[in-house]
């Protein structure tokens, strides 16, 4: 049986990670799988109960900012003062840097027989004390099946893990519930934002404006390439039911053609949408106020849909293509099947 750690119990989840076993942990983010991320079998292990390709590289998580430059290649200069730019700012929290890894120091398995290594600092003093206690970096893919929604509170690592991995760490649920900003600081171009998350490129500019910073694609190249970072090339955050994302000004119509079919809806829509909506279809959930809360309860909708059997079709208000909503939309976007706006 997985056992539920408490903070005070911290040693016994180090325990663990450096026996080999899988434990979860909290992050300002989401809920991260942890293994001891110099233990190969260990990190096979995360690739396995999540049933996730092992081309598709781990994020390692530290527990202090400096430790950044103990697991990379540090021969440039200039990279090692953006780092301390943007981790003075940044971190902790929801930002992993890209860096070239430092030979022999995580197995392949860790960075996907990658050259280089996806770092973060998290923004839970729980999690960094669980990695001081284990005396190494742990990975942490989000908690989850690999291809469904990513877990914001214990009992949904617990919906997915319970019997398989040896411990979660207890704590309230996660404060951002999407997963971090992947900035790649690798390529020759100028700053890659692998994946969106809470730090915008808006955010980035305010403190990088010596260099250029682009959005990259949402997968490799191609479907040989490895990808660099997590949630590049496979199908992510897709409950059991088919998802429809569709913009406020498209609602009233979608959901009006799909009563006609006599199709039972779940609806996840905006506190101003909510009071409308409320009597047009089976289950509904309000996103909130702003797109702060709608991104910190989208996986948590997600998940309190896929466990209702009667669902046959669920449908997520799709907030408008601006910046600050990027990383809502990516992660919707992802878990739908059609998309409507």
């Amino acid at each position: 049986m997985t056992k539920i750690i408490q903070a005070s119990e911290i040693e016994e989840g180090a325990a663990l990670l450096q026996d080999g076993q899988l434990v979860a942990f909290p992050t300002e983010t989401v809920f991260g799988l942890g293994a001891i991320a110099n233990n190969a079998d260990a990190v096979k292990s995360v690739y396995a109960v999540k049933g996730r390709p092992s081309d598709n590289p781990l994020i390692v998580h530290i527990a202090d900012p400096e430790d950044i430059f103990d697991y990379m290649i540090d021969d440039d200069p200039d990279r090692h003062d953006l780092i301390e730019k943007l981790t003075a700012q940044f971190w902790p929290g929801p930002l992993t840097l890209v860096v070239p890894v430092k030979p022999d120091t995580f197995p392949g398995v860790v960075t996907g027989g990658m050259d280089t290594v996806g770092i973060r600092l998290p923004d839970h003093g729980t999690t960094r004390a669980l990695i001081r206690a284990t005396g190494f970096p742990i990975v942490g893919p989000s908690a989850n099946i690999s291809g469904k929604p990513s877990p914001t509170q214990v009992a949904h690592v617990m919906h997915d893990f319970d019997g398989v991995i040896g411990g979660v760490v207890n704590a309230e649920p996660t404060r951002i519930g999407v997963e971090s900003t992947v900035l790649d600081l690798t390529d020759s171009r100028g700053l890659i934002i692998l994946r969106p998350g809470y730090i915008t490129k808006s955010m980035l500019a305010e403190v990088v404006t010596d260099m250029p910073i682009y959005m990259g694609g949402t997968i490799a190249n191609n479907a040989e390439e490895a990808p660099k970072a997590p949630g590049m090339k496979y199908i992510h955050y897709s409950p059991n039911q088919p998802v429809m994302a569709v913009s406020s000004d498209k609602m009233a119509n979608v959901l009006a053609d799909l009563s006609s079919q006599s199709i039972k809806v779940a609806l996840a829509t905006s506190e101003n949408n909510f009071e409308k909506y409320k009597t047009s279809v089976a289950s509904i959930l309000s996103l909130g106020p702003t797109i702060e809360t709608a991104t910190q309860q989208l996986f948590a909708a997600l998940r309190t849909f896929d466990d209702q059997e009667n669902i046959q079709q669920i449908v997520v208000e799709l907030y408008p293509d601006t910046e600050k909503n990027g990383a809502y939309r990516n992660r919707l976007i992802k878990a739908s099947s059609t998309v409507v706006e």
